[in-house]
């Protein structure tokens, strides 16, 4: 009874609870040119585009907005490619690993993290 009691309580968890790894490496942000990443038009006023769906929040935060997370963005549609976006400024960012390859590239593989031949 009490190890049927022990998993149950380990199989709670509450919606914000930290599971990566904390021993994971934080990324290296570097700002992104938005007409490199995302289909749209030039205006005087800045750059406009269709909305971009997030699919969640990482726990890097924006560089620019102290303690607004950054949110991920795929590849779909008028999304030339995947990155972090901030939505309280609008920038857009590419997040690397120790080594400098993108953690968001299809098919980029940091050598940090790969496993031995």
């Amino acid at each position: 009874m009490i190890a049927a009691e022990n998993l149950k309580s380990e199989a709670r968890f509450t919606p914000l609870a930290e599971r990566r790894n904390p021993s994971a490496p934080l990324f290296t942000l570097i700002e992104l040119d938005p007409r490199d990443i995302i289909d749209g038009l030039l205006l005087d006023q800045g750059y406009a585009t269709e909305d971009a769906l997030p699919v969640g929040k990482m726990r890097e935060t924006c560089p620019y907005c102290a303690g607004t997370p950054l949110q991920l963005v795929l590849k779909f549609r008028h999304v030339k490619r995947s990155h972090v976006f901030c939505s309280k400024c609008t920038r857009c960012f590419d997040a690397l690993y120790p080594d400098g390859t993108s953690a968001l590239m299809v098919n980029s593989v940091s050598t940090a993290t790969a496993p031995p031949h």
